[in-house]
């Protein structure tokens, strides 16, 4: 038996791994300013 995504499972997951890119490239700055605020 294949198991695949179906189009919305695909859609899903592109917005998904778009997301983790977007935190993985910017973390740093969130974690910077988060220091500062709470400084």
């Amino acid at each position: 038996m294949e198991y695949s995504l179906t189009p919305l499972g695909k859609q899903v997951s592109e917005k998904v791994a778009a997301q983790a890119d977007w935190i993985e490239l910017n973390l740093p700055e969130v974690l910077v300013v988060r220091d500062e605020c709470t400084a």
